[in-house]
């Protein structure tokens, strides 16, 4: 009977912990953050699998928060204009190097601030064999999906996927497994993920189970996604913001924190900037 008991209570426990385990839209909705008028600038030291073999590069994750013309679906020039909303826009740029060619590319994700729904994402592409475009446009619960590709029997073309109930884009997870709810040490909740669109081909969008469970440490949390094609094992602070310091990809490929700043960076374009933003002390996130 006690040991009933016992196994009730602990089923339980992992019960009501993976209720409270869920992806939540505070994080992207903390304006002391998201309104300081600068960027998290996020610099990684990568392996980035291609064919087979991991390639050594550094890859760019820049966050930053701005208006959002829910018309165009665009960065709005007007921040007071009716129809225009806050987005957390987060860019992943690559630039790989395959023998004597390279890719390019850069995939962007726009969360609105109200409630951290995904509202749109793009994706450019070139491997210098040709260039690929990709956008998702989201109208309630389906996406207006197109692609303009250089692949044979795929270049133009468009379709309506719907998001399933706790659906979720593969390329959301560097932003999104910061948003868990982290009020207990540990917890495990279920997704339905569909895969990366971070490739030159047009995409089968098919959303399967996957399974989020997280630990946390003395100085860090640990965040493991269980899909289809393997695990994805991400390491964040355990303090907010939670910073991204290592991913570890299913396909292999992996990127580690090299510096990570708080800073306009748009405003840093000219000749010698990078050396002196990442030379000052004022922009820097402590280690």
């Amino acid at each position: 009977m006690r040991k009933s008991i016992c196994v009730a209570i602990l089923f339980l426990g992992g019960a009501i912990s993976g209720v409270f385990a869920q992806f939540t839209p505070s994080f992207v909705q903390n304006s002391s953050y998201w309104n300081d008028g600068k960027a998290e600038f996020d610099i990684y030291d990568a392996q980035i699998v291609r064919y087979g073999q991991a390639r050594q590069t550094e890859v760019l994750h820049i966050l930053v928060r701005e208006p959002f013309d829910l018309q165009q679906l665009v960065k709005a020039d007007d921040w007071q204009r009716p129809g225009v909303v806050q987005v957390l826009k987060m860019n992943q740029i690559l630039h790989v190097p395959t023998g004597l060619y390279v890719y390019q590319q850069m995939h962007s994700n726009f969360w609105r601030a109200d409630n951290a729904r995904l509202a749109k994402f793009s994706l450019t592409s070139n491997d210098s064999c040709g260039n690929t475009f990709k956008e998702g446009r989201r109208s309630g619960e389906e996406f207006a999906c197109q692609w303009h590709t250089y692949w044979d029997g795929m270049a133009d073309g468009s379709e309506q996927v719907t998001l399933p109930p706790n659906g979720f884009f593969y390329d959301e997870l560097p932003l999104r497994v910061r948003t868990i709810d982290f009020s207990k040490p540990s917890g495990a909740f279920q997704i339905q993920l569909a895969p990366t669109i971070i490739n030159s081909k047009k995409d089968k969008l098919i959303w399967k189970p996957a399974q989020v469970a997280f630990k946390t440490g003395e100085k860090f949390i640990t965040v493991t996604v269980k899909h289809d094609r393997g695990s994805d094992e991400f390491v964040l602070d355990r303090d907010f913001p939670h910073l991204l310091r290592e991913w570890h990809a299913a396909d292999g490929s992996h990127l580690k924190l090299k510096r990570s700043l708080k800073v306009d960076y748009w405003n840093y374009h000219k000749l010698g900037d990078r050396e002196r933003a990442l030379a000052d002390p004022m922009l820097q996130h402590p280690d």
